[in-house]
């Protein structure tokens, strides 16, 4: 795989350095079957809320409605 990057690398020369710089992340996603997905989920929410919630100035409203996503 490391030869083939090198070889495309003069095609594909943006993709080769972004799979270069992420090479070890990708690999760990094979042998272990995991992915950051949940918690890229959650941070998705919590973003969400905070835009949902512009202008508003109470912490406590904002940290009630965080909790409130995630209870089930």
């Amino acid at each position: 795989f490391t030869q083939w990057l090198l070889k495309a690398r003069s095609v594909y020369g943006k993709v080769i350095k972004t799979i270069r710089n992420h090479l070890e992340g990708i690999c760990n996603y094979f042998i272990s079957r995991t992915t950051s997905g949940t918690m890229e989920g959650i941070n998705n929410r919590i973003k969400l809320i905070k835009r949902q919630a512009y202008g508003f100035l109470n912490f406590e409203n904002f940290r009630s409605r965080t909790l409130a996503a995630f209870s089930h």
